[in-house]
C-alpha cells in the first residue's frame, strides 16, 4: 500500500473490514450529528509554510513560521487520516462532522455531558517547570 509520501514516512491508512459484521447497521448520522472538540488551533502538519499557504492552511503563527524553511507544526500536527478529515470537514465535504472550539474543561462538559459517545482527543498539555533565580524569584522565560 502507497504512503502518503510526506515526508514523515508515515504509511498512510490500513483498510480494515471485519466480514464478520454488518456495516449495514452502523447509525446514519446527519449534518453536525458528531461534534470534534479542541482546546485551541487545531494544528496541521506541512512539510512547508508554503505548500499550507497552497492548501488554503493559514491558522498559524507567520511570526513563528515565516522565516521556517522547515516543517509547520512537525511534532503537535495533524497528519494521515486525521489530515483528511480536517481537510473535508473545512471544505465542506464532510458534512457529518462539525468542530467545536471549547477552550475550558467547563465548556466541553456541556457537549461531554450530552453526547452518546466521547473519545477524548484534545491534545497534550504540557507540564510547566518553575525555574526560581538566586532570591528563589520566579524566572519568566518566553
Amino acid at each position: 500500500m502507497a504512503g502518503c509520501r510526506c515526508i514523515c514516512k508515515c504509511f498512510g491508512f490500513f483498510n480494515y473490514r471485519d466480514s464478520h459484521f454488518d456495516y449495514k447497521d452502523l447509525p446514519n448520522f446527519g449534518d453536525a450529528d458528531i461534534k470534534i472538540l479542541y482546546r485551541d488551533r487545531i494544528r496541521v502538519f506541512y512539510g512547508k509554510v508554503e505548500s499550507a499557504i497552497a492548501d488554503g492552511y493559514t491558522d498559524f503563527d507567520n511570526n513563528a513560521f515565516s522565516a521556517k524553511r522547515g516543517f509547520l507544526y512537525s511534532f503537535t500536527g495533524l497528519r494521515g487520516d486525521a489530515k483528511r478529515l480536517y481537510r473535508a470537514i473545512k471544505a465542506g465535504d464532510e458534512k457529518r462532522v462539525c468542530l467545536v472550539r471549547c477552550p475550558t474543561e467547563k465548556e466541553q462538559a456541556v457537549h461531554v455531558e450530552n453526547a452518546d459517545l466521547v473519545i477524548q482527543a484534545f491534545g497534550y498539555k504540557t507540564n510547566k517547570v518553575s525555574i526560581l533565580d538566586n532570591e528563589k524569584k520566579a524566572m519568566s522565560f518566553s
